[in-house]
């Protein structure tokens, strides 16, 4: 597909800097261990006056010195976008610093936790969180963005039950005028891939931004069915319709 008109980053990302220890340059306490991915740990802190809101922690290492690189490219990223690109439904970063052991990013906590904590849903809450999680989508293809790793676990539920996209360090800026980008930066979890990217050589162009239209599809899938082999192929809304005798048409926002 053709791109948008390209939208430039206007305005500049903030990247702080801290000599020894994080939590004590900006206040703030570990009240627990939330998870941990593959640039870091997570935590949840809160400021240690303990007035003020709870948030999140997103650590990436700078340790081992082999993948210091690879994680300060997925921080850079993280903090450009979630910084520069807005939207109600895209998890928002509140500070980001970079200090000798590790970087950091501070974003709400979504009490909910993240999809993949959640099972099979009901069909009308599954149709209202993925509608929101459309709309972010479609608001970063506006900036020539394909998020390039969605997935349950990438998606976050407030106190509110609204979805939050988040998760941008594998973010792809696309530049080719037709939005068409080499196999090998399309990523993501294989799970979620598309059968373009299925088929692909590394090499080949291929549509990152219907790669991640697809990914949203199969949350959908396994939100309403609870089954995760997707076997499915393209024509994933009227099989998703017989397995759970659904009228897709009448599902409420």
């Amino acid at each position: 597909m053709a791109l948008f008109q390209p939208t430039k980053f206007e305005n500049p990302y903030t990247i702080h800097k801290f000599e020894d220890d994080f939590y004590q340059k900006y206040n703030l306490k570990k009240v627990q261990f939330l998870g941990e991915g593959m640039a870091g740990k997570v935590y949840l802190v809160k400021p240690k006056s303990g007035r003020g809101r709870w948030q999140a922690v997103k650590e990436f290492s700078h340790y081992p010195t082999e993948v210091r690189e690879r994680n300060m490219k997925h921080f850079v990223m993280e903090t450009t976008v979630m910084q520069v690109v807005s939207h109600p439904h895209l998890v928002p970063c509140h500070l980001a610093a970079s200090g000798h052991d590790y970087s950091a990013i501070v974003m709400p906590y979504y009490p909910q936790g993240d999809l993949v904590l959640s099972g099979r849903q009901e069909p009308n809450r599954v149709h209202r969180l993925m509608s929101q999680v459309a709309r972010a989508v479609e608001h970063i293809h506006k900036w020539n963005i394909a998020h390039n790793d969605i997935k349950l676990e990438n998606v976050f539920v407030d106190g509110s039950d609204d979805a939050h996209l988040g998760d941008m360090g594998f973010a792809l800026r696309v530049k080719d005028p037709l939005g068409f980008s080499p196999a090998w930066r399309v990523g993501g979890t294989k799970d979620y891939w598309s059968p373009e990217k299925l088929a692909a050589d590394p090499h080949d162009k291929i549509d990152p931004f219907k790669c991640d239209v697809y990914a949203v599809g199969i949350m959908y899938w396994v939100l309403v069915t609870g089954i995760m082999d997707f076997t499915a192929g393209t024509d994933f809304v009227s099989k998703l319709a017989e397995t759970q005798d659904l009228n897709i048409s009448n599902l409420q926002m």
